[in-house]
């Protein structure tokens, strides 16, 4: 299964939406929808810049839920917020996640707010049905893979390597002794992201992981798009290429 990745906002609200709809009925079964943060730390250039473009062409966390609803409503596939403490603390944590449940999301995502310092997010989530997806980073050893795993919502998010998002991943050894750490441990199936822009990398990855999750991959296309094409059939193009 693919997991894609579009930032709200970017370049532009409507853009954004027919991107996503494009990576949707291209195959994906999940995709996240990150509402940009001016410093998205867990994030490469690629998605950087795409954040700061987003940012600066006027996003608001009320455009991003007015995406995420456009995309529950008209897609099947299940959408889930990604974005960072900062933004939630503002928004109000309690708020935020009983937005995102109203809005259809069917997970968050925020990377740099620690389980054991969640600011009341894991609860208000079990308040409103919603689901928190946690993030198993290298490094992490068995018994927090295990922590991690039974508290996290339908899936483990499994960064592939360390660094920040975009570079390509090496499926190499490490990565392989890595992947059997997280498979022996976690109680949830794996999805593997950070560096997956290839065909080549989910053949690999067949049989070894369920989920894949491709982000600076899609936003690499998004950015690259000319005026005059059709967004959702190119991002249609790009998902199904993965495969």
């Amino acid at each position: 299964m693919l997991m894609g990745h579009v930032i709200a906002g970017f370049p532009d609200v409507k853009t954004s939406i027919e991107a996503a709809k494009g990576i949707c009925s291209g195959g994906a079964s999940f995709l996240e929808v990150q509402f940009p943060f001016s410093d998205p730390n867990a994030d490469g250039p690629v998605i950087e810049n795409a954040c700061y473009t987003s940012i600066e062409n006027g996003f608001t966390v009320e455009d991003g839920f007015k995406i995420v609803r456009e995309l529950s409503s008209s897609t099947k596939t299940a959408i889930i917020i990604m974005t960072y403490a900062n933004i939630v603390f503002k928004y109000g944590v309690q708020s935020f996640v009983k937005k995102a449940k109203e809005c259809g999301a069917s997970a968050l995502i925020v990377p740099d707010l620690p389980l054991d310092h969640d600011e009341g997010l894991m609860h208000y989530a079990t308040e409103n049905d919603m689901g928190v997806i946690l993030i198993a980073t290298p490094g992490c050893d068995g018994k927090r893979i295990k922590d991690l795993s039974e508290k996290s919502f339908g899936m483990l998010y499994t960064v592939a390597r360390r660094g920040t998002t975009g570079n390509k991943t090496e499926l190499n050894a490490e990565t392989d002794e890595w992947i059997q750490l997280v498979k022996n441990n976690s109680t949830k199936p794996i999805a593997l992201g950070f560096g997956i822009q290839s065909k080549e990398q989910t053949d690999k990855l067949k049989g070894v992981v369920p989920i894949v999750i491709a982000g600076s991959y899609f936003v690499t296309v998004i950015s690259k798009l000319k005026q005059n094409e059709n967004v959702q059939s190119e991002l249609e193009k790009a998902s199904k290429a993965l495969f």
